[in-house]
């Protein structure tokens, strides 16, 4: 795991951007940072004494080669293309062959090898988590790109001469003239479904590269957006039975591959961390798991019920492995909020404190964290979703069914337009968050059940806000996530197997439980979905009643210049005095409270803030 940042311009630049930028991603790298410039006549240099016309940084957590070995940028074997690459790829010793002579001692060495030879269409023969920027020498070009299902972030924004990137919108925001400004509709959609959709970010101007495409700037400015996904073959499906060790061994492969000698991984009493850590036991590789608790003290029986440390404890001995309980508190919460909220920036997914604390207690030991995480939105996991919404029925009928949903679990059409005041109210007018999805199940073909229609649109957008909420919490720690279960070839598997291979009997994952029937308990291939839950619906009435209500509420609130006030109160004191369940909203009021407040007007202190109000008024 890395961090990239960089600037290519039309122009030629003598100020030096790019160095600042990488140093707000040292938390991404500690093993070292590396600036290289590329001079208006294609000739990369170390320095920036001269003109130069783009320039890629790299700040690196090596994992795979030496210190020196993995050093980035770096370039093709011919220096045709000169690359940046945060993530890691999966398949690199199996490329290497066709692509490259070169030592098998860093992993993204192939990929300015690829795009060399290949173009664009090479990034299509990658397996594994990565973003990356690429500037091509021979027509001066950039081309910006990330990984298939959105694992590793990219943001850009625009600027009088060209493009600045990067992994983390807080390097953009330390270029001189680019600035936090409120993206309306962003935040309209944050609120309907916790996400942003599409490319967009909280920060006007800022853009998210999506999931598997492709943004190229010519020489002469002009901008292209392209995906470089490869189209599936509609063949018929395996038997269940060969489905099932088909998967076995995908799984197998996967594991093998993304696990490393100083590796750690959740473990809970579900599906998805039982089939990585089963796996690793019979691997035969020790790892030290790790589950969250919680004091069951004060907490309401449906969350109590949701503490999974002592089933987890009882499995990680079963399978050999060593294990560490995390203790999650309501204080800890509180304390952490400005800096948890300051890592996520992109606003989106809900409660993401539990990963913030274990990726901050596996930091010590591990550089290398395995996660469960993709193994629902490719295989049917939400059960509870699926049932919400109708079998066959029309495009129409679905996307009611779809949009109560949400509305259920966030907020009615009728509390967004009593919530927002000016300028997002002008937006929440004109935003209808529901029509993105139109399109994307108009694509889908005629005969697609009700299970796969679920995951194509969970996969466009909830599946890449969870993946990089996940990368910001460990990367905060200096931590690697990686995603077994979401690996290429796993998810391009999932893809290919028909409804009742995913859901059978009331349960999701149906595959996925049997191909490791044999390695796991009976009560964990039992287990219904169940995701992880902190107990935050309790805090908020509790524990925390006093700070909830001070934070959205009091008279240090900077968003009461963007929300309406008496509606928010009457969402807080509907959860906090236990006629409704809110857990979801209070949680996004109390992150666009703090996401306001440090980005908007420059502060992330409980403490009153001078100029608070002004600015946040000035960056609406």
């Amino acid at each position: 795991m890395c961090g990239i940042a960089g600037v290519f311009s039309c122009e030629p630049l003598i100020e030096d951007i790019v160095s600042p930028m990488v140093e707000t991603l040292r938390h991404r790298g500690p093993d070292g940072s590396h600036v290289r410039y590329v001079t208006p006549r294609g000739r990369p240099s170390t320095t920036p004494a001269q003109p130069y016309v783009a320039a890629l940084g790299h700040t690196r957590l090596a994992l795979v080669g030496g210190r020196d070995a993995g050093r980035q940028p770096l370039t093709d074997t011919r220096r045709r293309v000169l690359a940046a690459v945060n993530g890691e790829i999966y398949n690199h010793g199996a490329l290497r062959g066709s692509v490259t002579g070169g030592p098998d001692d860093c992993d993204c060495d192939v990929v300015p090898e690829l795009l060399t030879r290949y173009g664009t269409p090479g990034l299509a023969r990658l397996s594994g988590v990565f973003a990356g920027a690429a500037v091509d020498l021979r027509d001066m070009s950039l081309l910006l790109f990330r990984d298939h299902l959105g694992a590793r972030p990219l943001y850009y924004a625009r600027t009088s001469t060209g493009v600045v990137f990067a992994s983390e919108v807080k390097a953009l925001l330390a270029v001189p003239g680019i600035r936090a400004r409120l993206d309306h509709r962003a935040v309209v959609e944050y609120f309907a479904v916790q996400s942003p959709l599409g490319a967009r970010t909280l920060f006007e101007g800022i853009t998210a590269v999506e999931p598997g495409h492709c943004v190229r700037l010519s020489a002469a400015g002009v901008m292209s957006n392209t995906s470089f996904r490869t189209m599936l073959l509609d063949d018929p499906p395996p038997s269940f039975g060969d489905a099932t060790e088909a998967l076995r061994g995908l799984l197998e492969e996967s594991v093998a591959q993304q696990w490393h000698p100083r590796a750690a991984a959740y473990l809970s009493s579900g599906v998805d961390t039982n089939a990585i850590v089963s796996t690793l036991a019979v691997q035969g590789r020790p790892t030290t798991t790790f589950t969250a608790g919680f004091d069951l003290a004060g907490i309401d029986a449906e969350e109590a019920g949701r503490d999974e440390s002592t089933a987890a404890r009882a499995l990680a001995a079963g399978y050999g492995m060593r294990h560490t309980t995390v203790p999650l508190e309501a204080g800890d919460l509180r304390r952490s909020f400005p800096d948890l909220v300051r890592h996520v920036e992109d606003l989106r997914m809900p409660m993401s404190f539990g990963a913030w604390r274990i990726s901050g207690a596996a930091a010590p030991s591990a550089r290398v964290l395995l996660s469960g995480m993709g193994a629902d939105e490719l295989f049917g996991g939400y059960i509870g979703r699926l049932r919400e919404l109708p079998g066959r029925s029309t495009e129409e009928e679905w996307l009611a069914a779809y949009t109560a949903a949400w509305e259920r679990r966030m907020t009615t059409a009728d509390e967004r337009a009593a919530l927002f005041s000016g300028e997002l109210a002008l937006a929440n007018a004109a935003v209808r968050p529901m029509d993105e999805f139109r399109a994307l199940l108009a694509a889908l073909p005629a005969h697609t059940g009700p299970v796969r229609r679920l995951l194509a649109v969970e996969q466009s957008f909830f599946l890449p806000g969870l993946l990089v909420v996940d990368d910001r919490m460990s990367m905060a720690h200096g931590v690697e996530t990686r995603v077994p279960l979401a690996d290429t070839r796993i998810a391009d598997f999932a893809a290919s197997l028909p409804d009742d291979y995913l859901v059978r009997d009331g349960l999701g994952k149906a595959v996925l439980r049997a191909a490791i029937a044999d390695r796991v308990p009976a009560a964990v291939r039992a287990q219904p979905k169940m995701a992880f839950r902190v107990p935050e619906s309790s805090w908020y009435k509790g524990e925390l009643r006093g700070w909830v209500t001070d934070t959205l509420l009091g008279d240090r609130s900077v968003t009461r210049e963007l929300l309406d006030a008496a509606t928010v109160r009457r969402l807080v004191t509907d959860h906090v005095s236990g006629r409704a369940v809110r857990r979801h909203l209070l949680w996004s009021l109390l992150c666009f409270e703090y996401w306001c407040r440090i980005f908007l007007a420059g502060g992330d202190r409980d403490e009153d803030e001078h100029g608070w109000l002004r600015t946040v008024e000035e960056a609406r």
